[in-house]
C-alpha cells in the first residue's frame, strides 16, 4: 500500500514530462509549418528543432500527417470561437457576415503556410462523399439563424427562405477557399471581402437596395 502511494508521484511526473515533450514537438512542428509550409517540412527538421531524435518523434506521432490531423481539431475549436465572436454578436446580418469573412481571411493568410493543408485534411478525413464539408456544416446553423434574425428585423429579404439563403452564403464564402486550395497565388483575402460585399447586397431587401437610374 505504502509502496504504491510512493510510486504514484513518480508515475505522475513521467506522464507530465511525456505530455510536455509531446506538446513541444507539436508546437515546434506548427511553427515550422507556418514558416516554411507543410510539404517542405520534414520529420527530421521537426526533431532537430525540438532537440530530439527522429525516433522520439515517432514515439509520440505516427507520421507528419498525424500532426496535421490534430490541427484539424484546433481548426474546429477556432471556428467555433469565430462563430461566437462574429456571427452570434449584436449587429446587422450584413455586418456580422462581413466581419466573420474578414477575420477568416486574416487568419487564413496568417497561417497560409499550413492552412491549405489543414483544410484539405479536414475534407479528406472528416467529410463523407456527397456530404457538406464539416467546416461548412459547422457554420450553416449560425448563419441561418443570423439571416432569420435579419428577416425579422427587416434587414434581410423575405422572399427566400433563410435556409436557402444560408446555403447561398456558404457557397459564396466557400468558393474563394476552393480556388485558393487549387491555386496558392489566388488572392483569398481580396476575394473573401468581395464575396462578403456581394452577399450583403444579395440578401438585402429589394426596397433597401439603391435604385439604378433608367438608361
Amino acid at each position: 500500500m505504502n509502496a504504491a502511494i510512493a510510486q504514484a508521484p513518480i508515475e505522475g511526473r513521467r506522464e507530465r514530462k511525456k505530455r510536455e515533450l509531446r506538446s513541444r514537438i507539436y508546437q515546434t512542428a506548427q511553427q515550422l509549418f507556418l514558416s516554411q509550409g507543410f510539404e517542405a517540412t520534414t520529420v527530421e527538421q521537426v526533431a532537430a528543432a525540438a532537440d530530439i531524435a527522429p525516433a522520439t518523434f515517432f514515439n509520440h506521432f505516427q507520421s507528419k500527417n498525424a500532426l496535421l490531423g490534430e490541427m484539424t481539431t484546433e481548426v474546429f475549436e477556432h471556428l467555433q470561437a469565430l462563430i461566437e465572436q462574429y456571427l452570434l454578436r449584436p449587429g446587422s446580418a450584413q455586418e456580422r457576415i462581413a466581419s466573420f469573412a474578414d477575420r477568416a481571411a486574416q487568419d487564413a493568410y496568417a497561417a497560409r503556410g499550413v492552412a491549405r493543408d489543414v483544410v484539405l485534411e479536414l475534407m479528406r478525413t472528416r467529410a463523407r462523399p456527397g456530404e457538406t464539408p464539416p467546416y461548412l456544416a459547422r457554420i450553416f446553423v449560425p448563419i441561418a439563424k443570423t439571416l432569420r434574425e435579419g428577416q425579422r428585423n427587416g434587414e434581410v429579404r423575405k422572399d427566400l427562405d433563410a435556409g436557402f439563403l444560408a446555403e447561398m452564403v456558404l457557397g459564396a464564402l466557400n468558393a474563394p477557399f476552393l480556388n485558393w486550395m487549387n491555386d496558392p497565388s489566388y488572392p483569398l483575402q481580396q476575394r473573401l471581402r468581395q464575396a462578403a460585399a456581394f452577399i450583403g447586397e444579395a440578401i438585402r431587401p429589394a426596397s433597401a437596395r439603391p435604385r439604378r437610374a433608367p438608361r
